[in-house]
């Protein structure tokens, strides 16, 4: 198997003793855990760290945590380091701190800085000042460099770029770093040295031909800060379809949606018996996750009338409505399992 060029981006090894090779050309997944390269003479071990520079200037690294060999491949397990993260804060108490003095500094920001217009001006009420544009520089940079690692991050450091200058927007972003404050995951994870968040992060979606309901629900789970595995968007590294499955489904969670892909009857029945069904590969990943990951881990999501399996006992359907509450039940149901998500984000 030759891995295609394209595919094949620069990537430090740093061994134990401090040695590194550099500029090793490799396939890295950050997003299932997995690195792939045809160095074979490069000596990588388990517990060796990959070092790689983001476009954005950001430096990650990566622990081996296992190698799977093949007469021209090596196809590794990688789990992200938070240590790997240039960042000025060393320590969760210092972090902490920093998070609770910038939450202090917001209130003090609006009180001398938010512009009332006079009356009857059509201008709205807007915050501009050099503590209102140091304060934003400094929450942009603590979510680009100390909160890599937990989901809302992203969000954080979005509305931080925009500096629209309305209370609202400061307000929300208050009420993120609340959040992160109040996330025991996320500081559990941080002071164990776990590196548990890009687990956490991977959702897998079964689905059969609704693109819309695919995407809709693909973009939920981004939005609350969820890495969303779609299959087909993988690569097939030369496995079979099954091999595939496998392979991709190191995850935290799954979302199985049955959608009017097909229809079916039992043949002694009239046509007009026919009913909607999900496509034949959704009922059989959706029972092969239950069997790898759970039922608790897999949630079952139905759009339209669709007639579901009979056999698969004890699994709760739950209904796409056109008014989001689906969201509220997969939110219930992600939590029960201890994923960090919040309802918030999902509005």
């Amino acid at each position: 198997m030759r891995l295609s060029r394209r595919d094949l981006k620069p990537v430090s090894l740093v061994k134990p003793d401090g040695s590194r090779y550099d500029d090793i050309r490799v396939n890295l997944q950050s997003s299932v855990g997995k690195m792939l390269t045809q160095a074979m003479k490069i000596p990588f071990e388990e517990g060796d760290i990959i070092e790689r520079t983001l476009p954005n200037g950001v430096r990650e690294q990566y622990e081996i945590v296992q190698i799977n060999y093949s007469s021209d491949l090596m196809n590794m397990n990688i789990k992200k380091k938070s240590e790997a993260n240039i960042v000025e804060v060393k320590n969760k108490v210092e972090l902490k701190q920093k998070i609770q003095e910038l939450i202090k500094e917001a209130d003090q920001i609006v009180k001398e800085e938010l512009h009332t217009p006079e009356r009857g001006s059509a201008v709205l009420e807007y915050i501009s000042g050099p503590k209102y544009e140091k304060w934003m520089s400094d929450v942009y940079i603590i979510s680009q460099r100390e909160l890599l690692e937990h989901p809302l991050h992203e969000e954080l450091g979005k509305l931080a770029q925009r500096r629209n200058q309305m209370e609202v927007s400061i307000k929300k972003m208050v009420g993120i770093l609340r959040s992160i404050l109040d996330d025991e995951v996320f500081w559990n994870n941080l002071e164990n040295g776990k590196e548990t968040f890009d687990m956490c992060k991977k959702i897998f979606i079964v689905h059969g031909h609704d693109e819309v309901a695919k995407t809709t629900v693909a973009r939920v789970l981004e939005k609350a800060g969820f890495n969303p595995i779609i299959l087909h968007e993988q690569a097939n590294l030369g496995k079979t379809i099954i091999e595939k499955l496998d392979y991709y489904t190191d995850v935290a969670f799954a979302i199985v949606l049955y959608t009017e892909c097909d229809l079916g009857r039992a043949k002694e029945e009239d046509v007009e018996k026919e009913r909607y069904r999900a496509r034949q590969n959704v009922v059989y990943e959706h029972g092969y996750l239950i069997g790898k990951l759970g039922r608790e881990k897999v949630f079952a999501l139905v759009k339209g009338n669709v007639e579901t399996p009979g056999d698969i006992s004890g699994v709760v359907y739950t209904q796409m409505d056109d008014a989001g509450a689906w969201k509220m039940e997969l939110v219930r149901d992600m939590k029960a399992i201890g994923l960090p998500i919040d309802m918030n984000n999902l509005i």
